[in-house]
C-alpha cells in the first residue's frame, strides 16, 4: 500500500511540474503569437492610431482614342479647293476669264445636260407650244424615273419644263419624236449645233442623255449652257423652281432638279444630269456678290448630295478668292 501511494505522488507531482512548465511555456511564447495571429492589447492600441503612411490611389489607365481616318484636306497649300469630282470648271461670263479649272479638256459623258442641246434644237423647229402630245409606250420603254403615263396627253409647253427641270426622259422622246424630224436628223441637228458652238470634243448620238456616248467636255458644258440660257424661253424655265400643270388624265406638279435655286444665291440657269458612267454632274450660272455672272461646272461626283455640295464650295472659294486671282493665272488642273 505505501509503495502505492508513493508512486501516485510522484506521478502527481511530476504532473504538477509538466502542468507548470507547460505554462511558463504559454506565457513566454504569448506576444510573438500576438504578432501573426490575434492581436495582443498593444496591437490594438496601435491599430487605432492614425497611420503615418498615405495610401497611393489607383492609377487610371487612359484609353488610348483611335486615329481619325485619313481624309483628304478640303484645300491645297495653297488654298485651292480639292474637289471630289471627276471634272470641274468656273468662268466669269462677262469678261471670259477662266477661275478655276480641274481637268476641263477632258471628254467624258454628260448625261442629261444633254438636254440643253436637245432644247435647242426643238427650238429652231419653231415648235407650236400649244400642241398636243400624245405618250407612246417607245417614249416610256426603257426611260427611268418618271411620273409620265403612256397614253397622257399634254402640250409642247408642259412636255419642255419636265424635260428641262424634272429631266425626264419620257418627255424628251416626245418632244423629239413629235417635232417633224426622224431620230437621225435629229441627232444630226444636235452634233451640228454642238460644232456651231464650237463645243470641241462633243459629240451626240440620242437626244436624252441616256447614252453614255453622250459626251463633252467641262469647259463644252459652259459654253453649252450660256448658249442655252441665252435663249429667252429656255432661259426662263430654267430659273422655275415649281411648275405645276394638268395632263388629259391628272395633275402634274414639278420640282427643279437643280437644289442651288433653293440656296442663298441667285441662280441664273442651271442643269443636272446622271447616269452611271457619268456620275452625277451639274452646270449653272450664279450672280456673284460684285454682280459677276459666273458659271461653274462639275462633272463625276460620286453622290447627288456631293454634286451640290462640291458645287457650293467652288462657288463660294470663288466668291472670296478666286474673283481675285490673277486674270492669266486660273488655278486647278489635272489630277
Amino acid at each position: 500500500m505505501r509503495s502505492i501511494d508513493l508512486t501516485r505522488r510522484i506521478a502527481m507531482g511530476m504532473g504538477l511540474a509538466l502542468l507548470l512548465e507547460t505554462s511558463a511555456a504559454f506565457v513566454a511564447a504569448a506576444p510573438a503569437a500576438g504578432q501573426g495571429g490575434a492581436a495582443t492589447p498593444a496591437k490594438v492600441e496601435a491599430a487605432d492610431e492614425p497611420s503615418t503612411t498615405t495610401k497611393k490611389k489607383p492609377t487610371r489607365r487612359r484609353k488610348r482614342r483611335r486615329a481619325p481616318a485619313l481624309r483628304l484636306p478640303a484645300i491645297t497649300a495653297h488654298g485651292i479647293p480639292r474637289l471630289h469630282v471627276k471634272a470641274a470648271y468656273v468662268v466669269d461670263e462677262e469678261s471670259g476669264r477662266v477661275l478655276f479649272q480641274k481637268n476641263p479638256e477632258r471628254v467624258m459623258p454628260i448625261a442629261s445636260l444633254t438636254k440643253l442641246v436637245t432644247a435647242l434644237v426643238l427650238l429652231d423647229t419653231d415648235p407650236d407650244w400649244d400642241r398636243m402630245v400624245e405618250i407612246l409606250p417607245e417614249d416610256v420603254r426603257n426611260s427611268s424615273r418618271t411620273k409620265i403615263r403612256v397614253r397622257e396627253e399634254m402640250t409642247v409647253r408642259d412636255l419642255i419644263h419636265a424635260a428641262l427641270m424634272s429631266s425626264d426622259n419620257v418627255a424628251t422622246k416626245a418632244l423629239a419624236r413629235t417635232c417633224g424630224l426622224t431620230k437621225s436628223e435629229f441627232v444630226e441637228r444636235m452634233n451640228q449645233k454642238a460644232d456651231s458652238l464650237g463645243l470641241t470634243g462633243t459629240h451626240f448620238v440620242e437626244p436624252t442623255g441616256l447614252s453614255e456616248q453622250n459626251v463633252a467636255t467641262a469647259e463644252g458644258c459652259a459654253r453649252l449652257l450660256r448658249a442655252a440660257s441665252a435663249n429667252p424661253i429656255v432661259g426662263a424655265i430654267m430659273k422655275k423652281q415649281s411648275y405645276t400643270f394638268r395632263s388629259n388624265r391628272k395633275p402634274h406638279v414639278l420640282a427643279n432638279t437643280n437644289r442651288l435655286l433653293r440656296s442663298k444665291w441667285q441662280v441664273t440657269a442651271g442643269k443636272t444630269g446622271y447616269i452611271n458612267e457619268a456620275g452625277y454632274c451639274l452646270v449653272t450660272s450664279v450672280v456673284a456678290p460684285s454682280g459677276s455672272d459666273i458659271t461653274a461646272v462639275v462633272l463625276g461626283a460620286p453622290s447627288n448630295a456631293l454634286r451640290f455640295a462640291e458645287a457650293r464650295r467652288i462657288l463660294d472659294w470663288t466668291f472670296r478668292f478666286g474673283l481675285n486671282q490673277a486674270a492669266d493665272n486660273p488655278v486647278g488642273g489635272s489630277d
